[in-house]
């Protein structure tokens, strides 16, 4: 491994992540978004230049990844990845994809096994009407939720995002066994549901 598992740097700025998790889930987007440049700079600060940076949400994925590499770098707390996926969805939300797509590829850049990130990913290229590429990101989003038990709450949306792209692509049989799967991880999910509905009326058609 390139440095000691524990503690991720940044430890220390987790009660403000959590500040500004509360805040986007009130919907408090001003303040969420102000809170997340906050963050966002504090982490920076903190970052050796020396080193490159990678962000990991457990021992796991940090310890897999250091055996993948020998470029020297240093584990950055997940608190990082949160505060800038939560600008990307705020630049989605004003409809700045171009922008929306920075981040997120700045995210990948050191966030390597975040599946939501691949799936926000997914999710912008689909409204850029890039629905191929759209499906592969959401493919490998739901790959890295197979692989680590961290990344595990994205099967689901990861499921949905993969049919919603093949519906795009009128590939409907595809997106129906997506849609299904995605049931065994969510049942009841109504998203799914109402798409597998829509699939039924597109075929009686």
């Amino acid at each position: 491994m390139q440095l000691r598992a524990m503690p991720a740097k940044g430890v220390e700025l987790r009660p403000e992540t959590e500040e500004l998790a509360k805040l986007v889930r009130a919907t408090r987007w001003a303040q969420a978004e102000e809170k997340a440049a906050a963050i966002r700079r504090a982490f920076e600060a903190m970052f050796d230049p020396s080193l490159k940076q990678y962000v990991f949400q457990s021992p796991v994925e940090f310890g897999e990844f250091s055996k993948t590499t020998d470029v020297k770098f240093e584990w950055i707390d997940w608190g990082y990845k949160e505060c800038l996926q939560f600008q990307a969805f705020l630049a989605v939300e004003k409809k700045d994809f171009a922008a929306a797509m920075a981040l997120l590829k700045s995210i990948e850049a050191v966030a390597p096994v975040s599946a939501g990130t691949a799936a926000e990913t997914g999710y912008v290229l689909g409204r850029l009407g890039r629905a191929e590429e759209g499906l592969a990101e959401y493919r490998h989003a739901f790959e890295l939720s197979q692989r680590y038990e961290s990344q595990r709450p994205y099967q689901g949306a990861s499921l949905r995002g993969m049919g919603s792209a093949l519906i795009d692509l009128q590939r409907w049989d595809d997106a129906e066994r997506m849609f299904k799967q995605s049931l065994e991880f969510e049942p009841g999910n109504k998203v799914a549901l109402n798409e597998l509905s829509y699939i039924e009326q597109q075929r009686s058609k």
